[in-house]
């Protein structure tokens, strides 16, 4: 049995209650803009999860929390291509991590998983009964209504933060002493990032965090009378359009995508192939266009040398390059160059899509903010 839907008919509490009641086994695909979860089921209880938000893998869900630094989760990455092992077992026997604090982190990052899935008012599902993952998984098992219950309230917290922190764009400002609370390394982090000149964005990027959770920290020391947030500021971002008069559909955006493609705007092609599939995930078309379009984007970033083995140097002081304008991702990826770590090591500790990682070194090579050894 396959059910369909749309989370603007059927409410998502309403959903899970429905699979728990009837003791469903199955697979639940949720989709909205660019992000796919899935959620499994076996006899109406959550047993797993799995997302396409890189945020939610496990290694930057701890790097996020607190557990691990940057260069154990390349470590980690590294030894799991050459056996295969799930990445919690790796970190568990680098001794990064407890096991039962392992287990407590999986299950924290199922549910926040889930509990997005609330705030969000226009997405797809479906649920595909007795599908149940291929890949090998930590046992978990979580109560439907409880999740619904707590769920409800990240939405009402989720509407309350907003009210003060209206985008990721605002810059939080500190007029107060910032401590986070006792036994919590990820507000910590995040709140020694606060400098009063980076986004929430840019912190949430450099942390490995989702936008929720710092702001739900930011949100904490502005009720303390701690901090202060200020209006947004103009963001360097590229946002998918197609030119005047055209119909706004899968086959238009793959058609101003290739146009970019031609002119060598990558990132453009990338984010326009991107919506394509978003807006009509269904099309066997546009998946097929999507991946001549990146294999044309591989390739050319091939022929400009960016291999996993080549070492990215600045080609000015972190400084100036800071003072650029801009996006939040490449400000990201200039942190990262210290003339040791290759592309490599970069794309394995980068919390943005492998693909973008690399179409964004290649706007830094050919704006001459880096060079390749």
């Amino acid at each position: 049995m396959s059910l369909t839907g749309s989370l603007n008919s059927m409410d998502f509490a309403e959903l899970l209650q429905w699979l728990a009641r009837g003791r469903k086994t199955g697979m639940l695909l949720v989709a909205k803009k660019g992000t796919q979860k899935q959620v499994y089921f076996r006899d109406g209880r959550i047993i797993a999860t799995a997302s396409s938000d890189h945020t939610e893998y496990l290694g930057h869900f701890l790097v996020s929390h607190g557990f691990l630094d940057e260069l154990t989760l390349a470590k980690a990455i590294e030894m799991q291509s050459g056996n295969r092992m799930l990445l919690g077992k790796i970190l568990t026997t680098l001794g990064a991590i407890g096991e039962v604090e392992l287990e407590q982190m999986l299950r924290l990052k199922a549910e926040e998983s889930i509990y997005e899935i609330f705030t969000w008012a226009d997405a797809d599902f479906r649920f595909v009964e007795d599908e149940l993952p291929a890949f090998e998984m930590v046992p978990i098992s979580l109560d439907v209504q409880t999740l619904v219950l707590r769920g409800a309230k990240r939405l009402d917290d989720w509407t309350r933060i907003r009210q003060l922190i209206p985008s990721k764009h605002c810059v939080p400002v500190s007029v107060g002493n910032l401590v986070a609370p006792e036994g919590d390394p990820g507000a910590e982090q995040i709140l020694q990032l606060v400098n009063d000149d980076r986004t929430i964005e840019e912190i949430a990027l450099d942390t490995h965090s989702s936008e929720f959770y710092v702001c739900r920290v930011l949100w904490d020391q502005i009720r303390l009378g701690h901090l202060k947030v200020v209006r947004p500021r103009a963001a360097a971002t590229i946002e998918p359009a197609v030119p005047n008069g055209e119909a706004i559909d899968a086959a238009a955006l793959i058609e101003v995508a290739l146009r970019h493609l031609d002119e060598g705007h990558l990132l453009r092609a990338l984010r326009h192939t991107r919506a394509a599939c978003d807006l009509d995930p269904e099309s066997r078309a546009a998946k097929t266009k999507a991946r001549e379009i990146e294999d044309r984007i591989r390739r050319t970033l091939a022929e400009h040398g960016l291999g996993n083995t080549a070492v990215p140097h600045l080609s000015a002081n972190l400084a100036d390059l800071s003072r650029l304008e801009i996006s939040a991702e490449a400000g990201f990826i200039l942190s990262r160059i210290n003339g040791t770590y290759d592309l490599g090591t970069i794309l394995k500790i980068s919390p943005i899509p492998t693909l973008e990682t690399q179409v964004v070194l290649w706007q830094l090579l050919e704006a001459g903010h880096i060079y390749l050894d």
